[in-house]
């Protein structure tokens, strides 16, 4: 496993009545690239929810920060050095990623609360009980992008 597109987004203040699932509990980055688009969101989602059994959902801390991280669970440590390493901006990727920013106190964060790799089919985002519950529901509903 090795991250290239890593999309980030923004939790909504509130859930979005005009938007349906995911896009109703979050605000996605625009990303710049062709290779975010085209349904490039909704491919990964749609193998996330196939294999929704597969996935566990778990706290994890790097540097003092609390984040949440959804993965397969046979690819916890995989996942688990991958965080390590963004936070560490080790990574070569096609848009920037601003998780390291904001896990060393960076100034040039933009704000960015939830990370997904879309080739790999993971997600991590600050640590917020109310997110995590809105997400659950969405994640193993039948809930349309």
């Amino acid at each position: 496993m090795k991250p290239y597109l890593i999309q980030r987004a923004k939790f909504q203040d509130q859930t979005n009545s005009s938007k349906e699932g995911i896009d109703s509990i979050l605000d996605f980055d625009y990303m710049g690239s062709a290779e975010f688009e085209f349904g490039a969101l909704s491919d990964s989602l749609k193998r996330i929810r196939d294999h929704a059994s597969e996935y566990h959902q778990f706290e994890y801390i790097i540097n003092s920060n609390k984040i949440t991280v959804f993965c397969k669970k046979k690819n916890y440590a995989d996942v688990c050095v991958i965080i390590n390493d963004l936070a560490d901006n080790k990574f070569y990727l096609k848009g920037y990623c601003d998780f390291g920013d904001w896990i060393h106190s960076k100034k040039n964060h933009r704000n960015s609360d939830f990370w997904w790799d879309i080739e790999n089919d993971f997600m991590f985002w600050k640590l917020n009980p109310e997110f995590n519950n809105k997400f659950e529901k969405l994640i193993k509903g039948n809930t349309k992008q």
